[in-house]
């Protein structure tokens, strides 16, 4: 078996990690792309994985990001589980946002996310890595009549 070697992680206070954390999550909260992208480097990009392409640079994160405002804009998000390391974070949470429903009605969709973030020296997002949950992500489309 070939080694596989970790990537050197930046060291960051745990306090300074948790106020940047905090910072970020008000401004998702806030579906505030600018203060989103405020929070990252120049070149610092963004994946969802299961579904897109990798984006880099502020400009192009400000897009993706004001892009989930304008598909969900009334999802909120519910916090299960945050891991603070050394340079990163792990968040694990629910998105939860009301659709409509192919049959006329409306329903509430729960899709289970985990997001790995990357944080600089400075304080500031280097890389975000979003995993959603696949098979709630398409029943909840499949339901609302929409593709991933």
């Amino acid at each position: 078996m070939s080694a596989v070697l970790a990537q050197p992680e930046v060291a960051v206070q745990r306090e300074v990690l948790q106020r940047v954390f905090d910072r970020y999550h008000a401004a998702w909260e806030a579906k505030d792309p600018d203060a989103i992208v405020a929070l990252h480097t120049e070149d610092s990009t963004f994946a969802l994985r299961g579904g897109g392409d990798r984006v880099r640079g502020r400009a192009a994160l400000r897009q993706r990001f004001a892009q989930v405002f304008l598909d969900f804009p009334g999802y909120r998000a519910e916090v299960d589980r945050l891991l603070l390391g050394d340079g990163h974070w792990v968040l694990e949470w629910t998105m939860v946002v009301d659709l409509p429903a192919v049959d006329g009605g409306a329903f509430t969709a729960r899709i289970a996310l985990v997001d790995v973030v990357d944080v600089d020296a400075a304080g500031l997002v280097t890389r975000k890595d979003v995993w959603v949950d696949g098979a709630q992500q398409a029943a909840a489309y499949r339901r609302a009549g929409r593709t991933p």
